[in-house]
């Protein structure tokens, strides 16, 4: 999300159009890297890779960690990174919320926070970066400035001169004691900080004259407010699930609007005279005056009208393990933006917003309601909510005939409930959470220019079905691993059901084949449609820059690990020019296989830098993707059509070289890893083939299929309604062709295993009854269904 901030900077009027646009991507080389500055500290899960920034001037990338530390990358051999445990940076003891970097001045920048102290100050703490040479030089702590509430993003201008800090001041929901039987709600107001670089001196803009002192300035102003005081005081005093279960008292006491306001992420204007803050949690943009030091507008982004008329092609809110999309009268979502992204084309500034989609919680009271805990049929809502009504019959109908009993979150904020009442709160519409798209609006007024729409979905889903709306997270890691043993109890307790299978057990969401053969997390083929009922593409990360003489766009979606390239030349319609899947090993290995394999990609990508030529360590224009669960680093670059690099201006093109040599094997962990325990299955019998069955009808010649898709902008994009992909071929990385074919409606499913190193063929079948995939014992694909 920073290195999207950072590259807005320093986009500011490059000259769009001018080269020859990419159309693929090729990887460079992939570091794993340690979530600790212990070299051997390797594992997925545990947030090794969760922030990046590149030093061009010395070649060097600082990783931080979620563990407290900041890992440096030497790219000196571009093709070979290597992490230099002797420059890394120990936070002692606090964590990294954002890192930036000024390569002219030589310093890092890093915002930080205390773990388990959510609500005091943070602080930006100033290295020096460190400098090459025959004995280099590690950071060295210059300064230490305190900000405001929870820093989650920092940024500084073009100069460097100054710093801007988005301070999100999230609240927390302080569990029972002896003196709070029944807890209580700690919510400190989100600002922002300006600090300045020469005298460290820091400024600190309030955002509560923009908030005003009712929340009806900013709800008659669009803007979203998770909690409005009126909804405190409802779950307070007369929700019947709620009250006596909360207190909220002394937080309604010392209430004020600019508590709901959350500085997410923070972009600057060209000149440098404005900064543009995020507010994801409130779907808004407020505009900063850099000069004064002043928030001087707050606009709302709106709402995603998913009804026929909305101008998309639908979602996908099912879990069916299909791509496919519907529209939903009646049905809205908020455009609550991750990342933004500042760039000007033909001296005309615009933002490019990533909508992920999250909502506000305090632990014991959460925004997002599932859908069947807040309504249970077109006439009634649940019993948890039996003091709420319905604006009109037809809001009830509408949102139960679109999402019936299912786990689909709605808002139960300003937007969706009209508290004016709080002892009979209405109902007016559903609303939920993230526009599932890449917007850009025009700076001068806020204006959206542009939508993607249903592009994610439908074009992701077109080139990798395999990876619809799927997911891999910290969850999908081993039992009793280092992701398991630096979880919460509620991760713990997630990562256990996902290494039990259901039967024999009562719970679980396992697959029999976790991708070496053996019960345990589902790879990624088997978690289609996952985030479906959630969050669907799941887009967090996003950067604008200058490569191959174009102006570019790059986002990826953070669960599904899909990549998307966009030509931004014209502001007002960007061109989808390709999308990339970062991590092919995990379609049939689970991520601690594929991990452990050293195949795995960029899983969990929140950090995406964009280098031009000048800048690539490579000497070729390139993007780094860092994959904060895989732990990993990868650097790409720009292939144009005919194959060529994007080189410098006037640099001739080398004559074609071989391809450098894979990224070396993962390293063996430090110790070896304990046995498996009762909760991976290990009573259950390994799965017997069935008996040979008559040989199936020849398999039709499948398509070439790359990881690199080409969007095409002729695609058939009607009827609104399709399932997308009923028969694919995949090329994988690991030399395997898999090939399903709908026959009789699907009376069975066939295989082709394609072995690169024995050049064999081999072909099984299994009845439709049968829950498995089967291939050749001995072969890298075992997968089995969940």
């Amino acid at each position: 999300m920073l290195a999207a901030c950072m590259l807005a900077v320093a986009v500011a009027g490059a000259p769009p159009g001018r080269g020859v646009a990419p159309n693929r991507l090729k990887l460079t080389s992939r570091a794993f890297v340690p979530f600790t500055l212990e070299p051997a500290r390797l594992a997925f899960g545990v947030g090794a890779a969760e922030l990046l920034v590149y030093d061009e001037a010395e070649k060097y990338a600082y990783v931080a960690s979620e563990q407290g530390v900041i890992n440096v990358l030497d790219y000196a051999k571009a093709i070979r990174p290597v992490v230099v445990s002797s420059l890394g940076v120990d936070l002692q003891g606090r964590v990294a919320k954002s890192l930036a970097l000024c390569s002219e001045q030589r310093l890092l920048l890093v915002a930080v926070t205390t773990p388990g102290h959510k609500t005091a100050n943070g602080a930006v703490v100033g290295f020096s970066t460190a400098a090459r040479g025959a004995s280099p030089v590690p950071p060295v702590q210059l300064f230490e400035v305190e900000v405001g509430v929870g820093p989650d993003s920092i940024l500084p201008n073009h100069e460097c001169s100054t710093i801007a800090v988005a301070n999100e001041g999230e609240g927390v929901y302080v569990p029972p004691s002896r003196a709070h039987p029944l807890g209580y709600l700690i919510d400190p107001e989100g600002s922002v900080t300006l600090i300045d670089v020469a005298t460290q001196r820091a400024t600190l803009v309030s955002l509560s004259g923009l908030a005003s002192t009712t929340d009806e300035h900013l709800i008659g102003k669009g803007v979203h407010l998770p909690f409005p005081l009126k909804a405190l005081e409802y779950f307070d005093m007369h929700s019947a699930k709620k009250s006596g279960v909360v207190d909220l008292t002394e937080a309604r006491r010392i209430y004020t609007p600019a508590t709901q306001l959350e500085p997410e992420s923070l972009a600057w204007s060209t000149d440098g005279t404005k900064l543009f803050v995020n507010l994801q949690a409130n779907a808004a943009i407020v505009t900063v005056n850099a000069r004064t030091a002043t928030a001087e507008s707050i606009v709302s982004l709106g709402l995603k009208d998913w009804s026929v008329g909305g101008g998309t092609d639908g979602l996908d809110t099912v879990r069916d393990k299909k791509c496919l999309l519907k529209h939903k009268p009646g049905y809205s979502t908020l455009r609550s933006a991750s990342a933004i992204a500042a760039f000007e084309v033909d001296g005309v500034g615009y933002l490019m917003a990533a909508s992920e989609g999250d909502g506000k919680g305090y632990g014991e009271m959460d925004e997002a309601k599932k859908f069947r805990k807040l309504i249970i049929s077109g006439v009634e809502f649940h019993p948890n909510f039996e003091e709420f009504s319905a604006s009109s019959p037809n809001v009830l109908r509408q949102a139960f005939a679109n999402f019936g009993a299912s786990s689909v979150r709605l808002s139960v904020g300003s937007s969706a409930v009209d508290y004016t009442n709080p002892t009979l709160p209405v109902f007016k519409r559903a609303i939920g959470f993230g526009s599932r798209s890449v917007s850009v609006y025009r700076t001068a007024d806020m204006a959206r220019v542009w939508d993607s729409g249903s592009l994610l979905e439908k074009e992701g889903c077109a080139a990798f079905p395999w990876a619809h709306n799927s997911e891999q997270d910290e969850e999908y890691s081993l039992m009793y691993s280092e992701a398991y043993k630096h979880s919460n109890q509620k991760t713990q307790s997630d990562i256990a059901e996902k290494n039990t299978r259901s039967p024999p057990a009562l719970s679980g969401d396992a697959c029999a084949n976790r991708g070496d053969g053996k019960p345990g997390p589902c790879p990624m083929a088997f978690t289609v449609d996952e985030r479906s009922y959630k969050d669907g593409p799941n887009i967090e990360a996003l950067a604008v820059g200058s490569a191959c003489g174009r102006l570019l766009a790059v986002t990826a979606t953070k669960a599904s690990s899909i990549a998307f390239v966009w030509d931004m030349t014209d502001a007002s319609a960007p061109a989808l020019l390709f999308t990339r899947h970062l991590s092919p090993a995990s379609r049939l290995k689970s991520p601690p296989i594929a991990y452990a394999a050293g195949s795995i990609g960029d899983i969990g990508v929140e950090a995406i830098t964009i280098l031009d030529a000048e800048s690539s360590p490579t000497g070729s224009a390139a993007v780094m993707f860092a994959g904060a669960q895989s732990g990993t680093v990868s650097l790409y670059e720009f292939l144009l059509p005919n194959g060529s690099r994007c080189l410098p201006p006037g640099k001739p093109a080398p004559p074609p070289s071989p391809l450098p040599s894979p990224p070396p094997p993962l390293p063996p962990p430090s110790s070896p890893p304990p046995p498996n325990p009762k909760i991976d299955m290990w009573w259950i019998p390994p799965p017997v083939a069935p008996a040979r069955a008559p040989p199936p009808p020849p398999l039709p010649s499948p398509p070439q299929f790359e990881m690199n898709k080409v969007a095409s902008p002729t695609a058939d994009r009607g009827p609104k309604e399709k399932q997308i992909g009923k028969s694919s071929a995949v090329k994988i990385t690991e030399g395997i062709m898999l090939a399903t074919v709908a026959v009789g409606g699907f009376a069975g499913v066939a295989i082709l295993v394609i072995s690169i190193r024995k050049c064999r063929k081999v072909t099984k079948k299994a009845p439709a009854s049968d829950s498995k995939f089967w291939s050749e014992p001995g072969s890298e694909m075992a997968a089995a269904k969940k």
